[in-house]
């Protein structure tokens, strides 16, 4: 664990160390359009009096095009939040998904400001995640009840002793992370965001603690399109699969699985079986499947108040406190999800500035209009004047 987190801090040094490098060539404004990047929240405040709300939808996989539309047919994960600034640096937020029934809680608060003498924008952000559907995990290996003579009780007996289903206090999860952006020059701008995140229960194997980085940018495409992109990393995603023991079993031959140890010990006992075992173990092994890694790209659109998200990624997670566990879809296997996300600003401070992704005043009402030039007099009218 120490080694993966020097490894992380000493990536995010050389890369930060690069682009402090880089010189701004224009006065520092919005580093993003809006504050999310894709999955991940960017350095961009609320504002101060500002209601941020979002909807947020990821679809199914989109992999059969047309039969499925693209997989709006297969639903959608759905988030709705909003986010509220009590101070100009400082943002609370709450929001709802529809994937088990998740309610999240969030703030968000500007550490550092980009400026001449500071290279970067800083932020804190910070989640509380509950999870509040019914989830059921298998227990291994399979216990066997004696009959009771009633086929009810037991098939009761049976499913409470073969699974334990997850307490309120089991499925909460927490995130921090620092987010770390830097405007490059008025058409790029670059964010890393190192990030841990604390899940109270996790599969067999899987530590509690996690910890990853998202990288993500933006490049201005014109006035009001942007093309953004982020990725996740971590050392340790989520395996596919109950539990690692089954995972592990796995073929390369479906429904087929290697053998176990007592397996081995019981019916390959003999020299000459060395070379089924070997075979079955070693040559069909396949390695345990994980989910891959969150990456996503689109194009913002910012139209007044709104700011339109929309994307392919390859992950329908929408809680943040999951965008470590892995991406659900594989972009190698022509899997992906089509999603979007949509912001709407409203703001209860009638003092405010406008921001970015407020509604920006038309070029031709911004210029300043031109003095028209004084009416000179004519000579000859003030000696008609003088005259009797």
């Amino acid at each position: 664990m120490k080694s993966e987190r020097t490894r992380l801090f000493t990536l995010l040094s050389c890369i930060l160390f690069l682009l402090s490098g880089f010189r701004s060539v224009f006065p520092v404004g919005s580093t993003f359009m809006s504050p999310t990047l894709i999955n991940m929240p960017s350095t961009e405040n609320v504002g101060y009096k500002n209601l941020d709300l979002r909807f947020n939808h990821r679809f199914g996989d989109a992999q059969n095009g047309f039969k499925d539309l693209f997989g709006l047919d297969s639903g959608a994960n759905i988030l709705i939040g909003g986010d509220y600034g009590i101070t100009e640096k400082i943002s609370v937020g709450f929001a709802r998904i529809s994937d088990n029934k998740t309610y999240e809680f969030r703030t968000k608060a500007r550490l550092f400001t980009q400026s001449e003498s500071f290279p970067f924008t800083v932020s804190f952000w910070g989640v509380a995640s509950q999870d509040t559907d019914r989830q059921v995990v298998p227990l291994t290996p399979n216990i066997q009840v004696p009959s009771t003579g009633m086929a009810a009780v037991d098939s009761k007996l049976q499913q409470d002793l073969n699974q334990y289903v997850l307490s309120d206090n089991d499925k909460r999860s927490y995130m921090a992370s620092l987010l770390i952006s830097r405007k490059v020059n008025q058409y790029f701008s670059l964010q890393i965001s190192p990030t841990f995140v604390h899940r109270n229960f996790v599969k067999s194997t899987l530590d509690n603690d996690r910890w990853g980085i998202d990288v993500g940018g933006r490049l201005k495409l014109f006035r009001r399109v942007d093309f953004t992109f982020e990725a996740i990393f971590t050392k340790q995603r989520d395996y596919i699969g109950t539990d690692y023991a089954s995972a592990d079993r796995q073929s390369k031959i479906d429904g087929f699985q290697t053998l176990t140890g007592d397996q081995i010990n019981s019916n390959y006992s003999l020299p000459k079986d060395l070379a089924a075992v070997y075979f079955q173990n070693v040559i069909l092994d396949k390695p345990v499947p994980h989910y891959s890694v969150p990456l996503s790209f689109g194009v913002d659109f910012e139209t007044g108040g709104h700011v339109f998200q929309l994307f392919i990624t390859d992950t329908r997670t929408l809680s943040q406190t999951k965008l470590l566990n892995g991406g659900d879809f594989d972009f190698n296997k022509r899997q992906y999800s089509v999603g979007f996300n949509i912001h709407r600003n409203f703001s209860f401070d009638e003092d405010s500035k406008k921001r970015e992704w407020d509604s920006p005043k038309k070029e031709e009402d911004t210029q300043k209009k031109e003095p028209s030039p004084p009416i000179q007099e004519n000579p000859s009218d003030k000696k008609e004047e003088k005259e009797p």
